[in-house]
């Protein structure tokens, strides 16, 4: 019985303790909540730990330069520059942000050589199949898809610039997919200084919230992947994380508890 009262002392613990994580990030597209800082130096990219425990949760990539500046595969220097992407697991969402040097208001025009933002894209099984898709732009922008068809960038596989073969690693923006659920997204559309670095360069926040419900038919390990829509910088996290398969964690206590009274009918 004792150890009975111990475990689910524990699990209730470790539920509280999730849930309350979970609660310490509001999705405004201030990452202060996530630990990032604007003193002008390397370390304000470093995330708060309790958020983001390990390395594998989230990467920095911050450039610099002009339009002519190498990125990877493409060019476009700082405007183009995916700089920073962080995951966090909530008791009920999956947390995203990231950080950029790509506004919101660049228009998709790429008769004028001008590119938008693309969306999040996640990889359930870590097979480069991008099942998952998550809008950043629009009016639909939080809305969560399953199945999605995508569209790609200007580079392919070695790096060439070749449209017509577009590298498959690098998906852009959702061209379609099945309503997987609505959740909460904030790209910031004033870009701000000092952060990193290179402290002039101009930075924009996409910060996400995805309900855990959305994922529905789909758990375990994933990747998150972000690019803009001529794919000339991308950015990806291969997080040491794995989303619960559906239920899982609200049928843990009422077993523990089956076993607690089980006990107690043995012990009368």
């Amino acid at each position: 019985m004792r150890k009975t009262q111990l475990l689910l002392a524990a699990i209730t613990g470790l539920m509280s303790c999730t849930g309350a994580l979970a609660a310490s990030i509001t999705v405004d597209g201030d990452l202060a909540d996530w630990g990032l800082h604007r003193n002008g130096n390397a370390s304000d990219w470093k995330p708060d730990t309790t958020l983001v425990p390990n390395k594998q949760q989230y990467a920095v990539e911050d450039q610099t330069g002009g339009a002519g500046t190498r990125l990877n595969p493409g060019w476009g220097g700082q405007n183009y520059d995916a700089e920073a992407l962080y995951v966090s697991l909530g008791a009920d969402h999956l947390y995203l942000a990231l950080v950029t040097g790509l506004s919101p208001n660049t228009p998709n025009n790429p008769a004028a050589n001008s590119y938008g933002p693309g969306d999040f894209a996640i990889d359930f099984g870590q097979d480069g199949s991008y099942e998952f898709g998550i809008e950043t732009t629009g009016n639909n922008k939080g809305k969560a898809y399953k199945n999605v068809v995508w569209d790609y960038g200007l580079w392919d596989v070695n790096g060439a610039y070749n449209p017509a073969n577009p590298d498959p690693a690098h998906p852009t923006s959702i061209l379609s997919g099945d309503d997987a659920g609505m959740g909460t997204l904030v790209y910031t559309s004033i870009g701000v200084n000092n952060m990193g670095a290179h402290k002039k360069d101009l930075h924009y926040f996409i910060e996400a919230a995805i309900p855990l419900s959305a994922f529905n038919g789909y758990s375990g390990k994933f990747d998150v992947h972000w690019t803009m829509n001529c794919a000339n910088d991308a950015i990806q996290a291969d997080p040491d994380l794995t989303i619960p398969e559906p239920g899982t964690l609200a049928l843990l206590p009422l077993g523990l508890l089956s076993l607690a009274a089980l006990r107690r009918r043995k012990s009368a």
